[in-house]
């Protein structure tokens, strides 16, 4: 009989009642809440996808036709490329609006390199545009490849005598070398102005050469873009 009593003591103890229950289950749930509201409303943001207008901050890598980084704002892989020999230019990241199209026909990025030291760099129109629309769709903390469509015109056929007055050297130089390109920020300058033409940078490289001058070719086919932020309108 005392064996009895003693298992019947043992299950008593154990039990669980409803109202301790009920005091686990409000502290529970008031824990979640505080996380929660410690997290404010950005969390929601990453929920959502890019659509047009909203505002974007991107981390932004360009690579030329033979895969490589020319233009970029990732310091690691920036460093990688120089010390592999490559011509890369280091910019911030990018503040821009999804799917905006720009009034310019080129849009000009501050950017440093170690040789060069400062200057700015020339992305086209139509590349920045493919650019930002193509953040349609993306979540905060998202990346993507961005194909952009070559129209052509990224060729330019160059004397001997004009590779070397750009800087370059015809007698050394063999194609897939890098080169560097200057362009008019304004293609079109006034001469009633009488303005100055300002000047901004690319890499270009050698696509052929003879025994009279090379071909240069500066299109940057494929972007890799990272969104970091994203502003909901």
């Amino acid at each position: 009989m005392k064996k009895s009593q003693g298992k019947d003591k043992k299950k008593k103890g154990s039990r669980w009642n409803l109202q301790k229950i009920g005091i686990i289950v409000i502290g529970v749930s008031f824990a979640v809440i505080m996380v929660v509201s410690s997290l404010g409303t950005g969390w929601l943001v990453s929920l959502n996808s890019a659509s047009a207008g909203d505002g974007a901050i991107v981390s932004l890598t360009l690579y030329d036709e033979m895969g490589r980084p020319v233009l970029t704002s990732d310091l690691k892989k920036y460093n990688q490329t120089a010390e592999a020999g490559g011509m890369a230019w280091l910019c911030e990241q990018r503040s821009m609006y999804v799917g905006e199209t720009s009034g310019k026909e080129i849009v000009p990025i501050p950017v440093f390199n170690y040789v060069y030291g400062e200057s700015r760099y020339a992305l086209f129109s139509t590349e920045y545009n493919t650019i930002a629309q193509g953040l349609a769709g993306m979540r905060q903390g998202e990346s993507k490849k961005i194909s952009i469509p070559s129209l052509g015109g990224f060729e330019r056929d160059m004397t001997a005598e004009q590779f070397d007055a750009i800087g370059g050297n015809f007698t050394i130089v063999t194609p897939g070398d890098q080169v560097i390109l200057a362009f008019a920020e304004q293609p079109v300058v006034s001469v009633e102005a009488n303005e100055t033409p300002s000047y901004v940078i690319r890499t270009g490289y050698v696509t052929a050469k003879t025994g009279d001058g090379v071909t240069v070719n500066f299109a940057h086919p494929m972007a890799e873009v990272s969104l970091r932020q994203l502003t909901k309108i």
